[in-house]
Formats: C-alpha cells, sequence, structure tokens
C-alpha cells in the first residue's frame, strides 16, 4: 500500500512540473533568503543581462521597477544590521555606581531612544529588503504581461463536419 502511495506522489509531481513556464520570452523570479533571482528557461540571469532585457525588450517601468530594487537590495540588509547593533547598544547599557544610604550600589544605565530607534532601523531595514524583492517581482510582472499581449495567430489545418467525440453533430478544427 506504501509503495502505490509513493508512485501516486511521485506520478503527481511529475505532472505538476510539466505545468512550469515553458515560454522562450517568459522570465520568472526566484525568491532566495533576502534577494530575488530571475530565471530563463531555468537559467539564472546576471543583474547586467535583466536590464540589457527589461531596456531593450521590455518596458520603461519594468526597467525603472528593477534598477530601484537593485539600489534598495544591498541597503535593506545594512540598515537591520546596523539597528540590531544600535539595540543592542542600547540594551548592553553602561555600568554605572550609586551611592544609597551608604552603600555602593552598581547599576546599569539603558537609552531607551536608542532601543527605539534601533527597532525602527530593523523595521526599515527589513521593509526594504521586502520592497526590494517585491519591486523585482513587479518588473518581472510587466515584463511578462507585455509578452503575453502579443497574440499568437492560429491557422486552421482542418475542418471536419460530423460526429464530434462527444457523439453529436458538430465541428471540428484542428488548429496550428
Amino acid at each position: 500500500m506504501k509503495k502505490y502511495i509513493f508512485f501516486i506522489i511521485i506520478f503527481f509531481l511529475s505532472v505538476l512540473n510539466t505545468f512550469a513556464q515553458t515560454t522562450q520570452d517568459t522570465l520568472y523570479p526566484k525568491r532566495v533568503f533576502i534577494t530575488t533571482k530571475i530565471y530563463k528557461d531555468g537559467i539564472k540571469l546576471s543583474t547586467q543581462r535583466v536590464t540589457d532585457i527589461f531596456m531593450f525588450k521590455g518596458t520603461e517601468q519594468s526597467l525603472i521597477k528593477y534598477k530601484w530594487s537593485n539600489i534598495l537590495k544591498p541597503i535593506g540588509p545594512v540598515v537591520t544590521i546596523g539597528g540590531i547593533g544600535l539595540a543592542y547598544v542600547a540594551l548592553k547599557g553602561k555600568d554605572a555606581t550609586s551611592i544609597v544610604d551608604g552603600k555602593v550600589v552598581e547599576y546599569k544605565i539603558r537609552s531607551l531612544p536608542k532601543l527605539l530607534i534601533g527597532i525602527g532601523l530593523v523595521a526599515g531595514g527589513l521593509s526594504m529588503i521586502e520592497s526590494s524583492n517585491e519591486l523585482a517581482q513587479h518588473a518581472v510582472d510587466i515584463y511578462n504581461s507585455k509578452e503575453r499581449k502579443k497574440k499568437k495567430v492560429s491557422v486552421i489545418n482542418n475542418i471536419q463536419f460530423g460526429l464530434t467525440d462527444s457523439h453529436l453533430i458538430g465541428f471540428n478544427l484542428n488548429l496550428n
């Protein structure tokens, strides 16, 4: 019984794999950790190659979105790491001593504004990373929608009048 389930799962996975995008001019993005890579025919494209494709075959809007994506891509992680560092410094605090009732008391001075700014920088950096990925995705979507608008002309190869596959009377058309 387990073998049959295994073979059924393999069959369905192979069928799903056949529905992958096979159009030659179609680009597709793939999200990887903190960046989005763009593929064409299963081959990862370099940033310069994608820019050239958008410049010569795509729209100006897709090129602008992709350029903004590349601008935000390195800034987001730096801002996030800076925010984490600032929050760490704020939580670590500074050592201080004071005399209370004749006893020396040691304590830490922690800065709430530094902590809040650090948390804000982390949130802003993560937003930049996500925005960069969304801009790359939108640039690819705009390019692909332009390519899909180009309608292909079908040619009628064969016309038959008579019984159809469902045993009714009608036309059968074979298109190229």
